[in-house]
């Protein structure tokens, strides 16, 4: 494991750049003991089916497989409920669709388009900050079409169903109940990966020339890439440990004290560039400490050891060298070391913790809003249209050109783009590997050895990157695939299906109620510049001893800011990369994150408490957020200049540069709107 660790610390250095995009890599969630638990669950079924000479039998394997990708992990009861629904949901659709199907070609059709769209109503779309387990509904409209593809009687279609309940069954006993996971190992992967990103972080900090105008692109990419990596992961872990509290001894204060070393980065970061702070001449030689203290901290997460001297150490150290010192960039490390002191003192050790029991949440309504149905009928839609065309083109396994069709439609006409290419890249190394091994195994007892290892594979990559997950996909069930019904020519049908599902993917999400970014992009700049000036009123409002609520609002100021970032490149890969509008919304996110950057600067640098001016300035910071997103949201609106404090500081200039370039960019919007 402590391989693993060193690995999943060093690609999640190597890709913190993809943050923020569909193609995220989140290496510290890479499941192993899952991987495992999967291929042990499919293991029965095809042992089954090779002793009994009934392949069929192989769908039990496929539902333990679709089930593992469902299994959320975390608490037992959700965990229950998840794969009880999929296992509900799939035990109705997969017998039913078999059945209906052998009442001839137009009743496939119908069945196709009623199944997947009714199973789509199940799913849900909400923000997340990287990657999660396959949604039941997405899954058992999988099942849909393998039931269409596979016509039975009555009796026969039963059969099918039992094989799936079975195997979706016996998959939820196994990993459950017989044989479950601790989740530990994720949390310390998690903070391995926070802790990795904080020194590189600190180590572009290091290289960067203190004039900005001399290395503005250095400072962006501080601003921009270092600055959301960090926090997308810190705000990965965070939800992590709430999603499993048995997480929560371990990840829950692992991710606070990164949050303030974060804060302390960012600080250090304000002061350097600021040309009125003296930068002492030993800032180097403390921040060089500091990186050594947080890539401390990853090796003992990576290797789930104990807290050990050397942080402590290290820590105290950094302490000594800042005692009374008044200059900012010692003050902020000081700020960080006194953060990790506090840790160890918090957790003896990154491994065993005692696991409390989850609280228990109130059921939530069921509703189905606008944006389900009409992706559920788009899916549909796609789907019994690439099955249509597949089957027109007589190409073998044409199911799978539906399955394309499916996986690849995504509510935001963006996001489809990239998840065509990443299938279609997975698909062709996949493919390749799938030709190899289907030249070079034969019999059944051959064909499991290879699946099972692949399965293990598939899941364990699931949460990392959906490209690798299809690389390890493909191969799989084009596998699974000639082991339940062998026919030739695989390869070739691959290909023409995915092509076919994925140009019926693009264009039912271009063309059928399209959710393009540009349509919420007007909501997500709102929420960015109200939650990065309500942390800003924040910092001028409260003392030392809310430092709680400030890491929470500093964290969902971040993430507002982050998500801006992300709407503006989905509008990117939509094809608008030549317009001024969206260089200007670059520059307003740049705007943005200054704001919360001079911020955090007087959270870690605060003497004393907050005094009646502080008050004053955090009333006025609250009248020019609603001034902004008042004008933002009213056509014809104009924003009011605020009144300039002589005694302005970084933060005032900083909340002024938001409203200048808020107004360019406002000007701009409204020109390319009314444009005759």
């Amino acid at each position: 494991m402590a391989l693993i660790g060193k690995l999943v610390s060093l690609v999640s250095r190597r890709t913190l750049r993809s943050e923020g995009h569909v193609f995220a890599v989140t290496p510290e969630r890479i499941a192993i003991a899952e991987g495992i638990h999967a291929a042990l669950a499919m293991a029965p079924m095809l042992c089954a089916a090779i002793l009994l000479a009934r392949p069929e039998i192989a769908f039990g394997a496929v539902a333990a497989f679709w089930n593992c990708l469902c299994d959320p992990q975390g608490a037992k009861a959700e965990r229950l409920k998840t794969m009880g629904v999929f296992t509900a949901l799939g035990v109705v659709v997969l017998p039913l669709a078999a059945w209906l199907a052998h009442w001839g070609y137009a009743a496939s059709v119908v069945t196709l388009f009623v199944l997947v769209f009714l199973c789509g109503l199940t799913r849900s779309y909400k923000p997340s900050l990287g990657p999660g387990p396959a949604q039941a509904g997405l899954i058992a409209s999988l099942a849909v079409v393998i039931g269409i593809a596979s016509p039975e009687p009555l009796t026969g279609a039963l059969a099918q169903g039992g094989y799936f309940l079975l195997g979706s069954f016996w998959a939820m006993l196994f990993c459950i109940v017989l044989w479950p996971i601790p989740f530990r190992q994720s949390a310390c992967f998690t903070l391995a990966a926070v802790f990795t990103r904080l020194d590189a972080m600190a180590g572009h900090l290091e290289t960067l020339d203190a004039r900005p105008a001399m290395d503005r692109d250095g400072w962006d990419e501080f601003d921009t890439v270092y600055r959301r990596g960090v926090r997308m992961a810190i705000e990965r872990g965070r939800a992590l440990a709430a999603h499993d509290v048995r997480t929560s001894p371990v990840l829950g204060p692992g991710i606070d004290t990164a949050g303030r070393v974060f804060s302390a980065l960012i600080a250090i970061g304000h002061s350097r560039r600021n040309p009125t702070v003296t930068i002492h001449e030993d800032w180097r030689p403390l921040l060089q400490g500091l990186r050594q203290l947080l890539q401390s901290l990853g090796d003992l997460a990576q290797q789930e050891r104990p807290m050990a001297d050397v942080p402590i150490a290290q820590a105290n150290a950094l302490l000594r060298q800042t005692a009374g010192r008044k200059d900012q960039v010692a003050r902020a490390v000081a700020f960080a070391a006194n953060a990790i002191m506090r840790l160890t003192a918090h957790i003896p050790a990154f491994a065993a913790a005692p696991l409390p029991s989850p609280a228990a949440t109130p059921p939530t309504p069921f509703h189905i809003d606008a944006l389900v149905w009409r992706h559920a009928l788009r899916v549909a839609a796609a789907s019994t249209l690439a099955y249509l065309i597949c089957t027109w083109l007589n190409v073998t396994f044409a199911y799978w050109g539906a399955i394309a069709a499916i996986v690849v439609t995504q509510p935001i006409s963006a996001n489809t783009w990239l998840r065509v290419l990443e299938r279609a890249i997975g698909s062709f190394i996949g493919g390749i590997f799938a030709a190899f091994l289907l030249t070079h195994l034969s019999g059944p007892v051959a064909m499991t050895l290879a699946i099972l290892p692949l399965a293990a594979v598939t899941v364990s990559l699931r949460l990392v990157n959906y490209g690798l997950f299809v690389v390890f996909l493909t191969p799989m069930f084009m596998l699974l695939s000639d082991f339940i019904r062998p026919a030739e020519g695989l390869i070739m049908a691959r290909l023409i299906n995915e092509f076919v599902g994925a140009c019926v993917g693009v264009a039912a999400s271009f063309l059928l109620w399209p959710e393009r970014a540009n349509n919420g992009v007007t909501s997500v700049l709102s929420a960015a510049l109200s939650a990065n000036l309500k942390f800003a009123a924040a910092v001028r409002r409260l003392g030392v001893g809310d430092a709680a609520a400030l890491d929470h609002l500093q964290s969902e100021a971040g993430l507002a800011s982050t998500r801006l970032e992300t709407a503006r490149e989905r509008m990117l890969m939509e094809g608008r990369w030549r317009s001024e509008h969206l260089e200007q919304l670059r520059e307003l996110i740049g705007a943005i994150r200054i704001v919360c950057g001079a911020a955090a600067v007087i959270e870690v640098l605060r003497v004393g408490e907050p005094d009646a001016h502080d008050r004053q300035r955090a009333d006025r910071y609250d009248a020019i957020a609603a001034g902004l997103t008042t004008t933002l949201s009213t056509p014809g609106a104009t924003m009011p200049t605020p009144d300039v404090d002589p005694s302005a500081d970084d933060l005032d200039q900083a909340v002024g540069n938001v409203v200048t370039t808020f107004d360019v960019y406002l000007g701009g919007m409204r020109a390319r709107i009314y444009a005759p």
